[in-house]
Parts: C-alpha cells; sequence; structure tokens
C-alpha cells in the first residue's frame, strides 16, 4: 500500500497490522509512525520541514492545533502488535 494523503504525505502500510501508515520525525528526532487517517481523537499535527528532516515532523499536541491542521494518532496507539515493537 502506497500513496499520498491530501497533504502531500507519503502513505505505506505497518509491517505488523497492514494498516496505512505515516513515517514521521519526532521533535526529538526519532521516527515515528502514525495514522494516516485523520481522526476527532487525534493529538498529533504533521507538518513539512523543509532542510531539517526527511519526512513530516510529528508533533504531540497537549493542547489546540498549531497549524489548523488535521490530528491523527500515534500508530502505537491504535496498532494491535504495538507491544512486539516496543524498546525495552
Amino acid at each position: 500500500m502506497t500513496g499520498r494523503t491530501p497533504e502531500g504525505f507519503e502513505i505505506t502500510a505497518c509491517r505488523s497490522c497492514n494498516a496505512p501508515i505515516i513515517w514521521a520525525t519526532s521533535r526529538g528526532g526519532k521516527a515515528m509512525p502514525v495514522d494516516a487517517e485523520p481522526t476527532e481523537d487525534g493529538n498529533v499535527e504533521l507538518a513539512e520541514r523543509p532542510g531539517l528532516f526527511v519526512g513530516p515532523v510529528a508533533t504531540v499536541l497537549t493542547g489546540p492545533s498549531l497549524l489548523g491542521g488535521p490530528l491523527r494518532e500515534a500508530h502505537f496507539t491504535t496498532c494491535p502488535d504495538a507491544d512486539r515493537w516496543r524498546r525495552r
């Protein structure tokens, strides 16, 4: 599964559950899978940061949206196989 979101982010598939995801970079510089489909309950905002990171940068919000765009969820919260991928 590949494609792009309306914002232009590349969609791939989770290697465990095959759900559509977007690979982003957290503000801390780590790879972060994010659900491709926006949701009302989302708290992850994606934004392009040309020149700084490859792909979108994910910001986990604790308040209202900073950019007014769609919000998504971190895939670790929705993937049925998330425990398999957690670092201990």
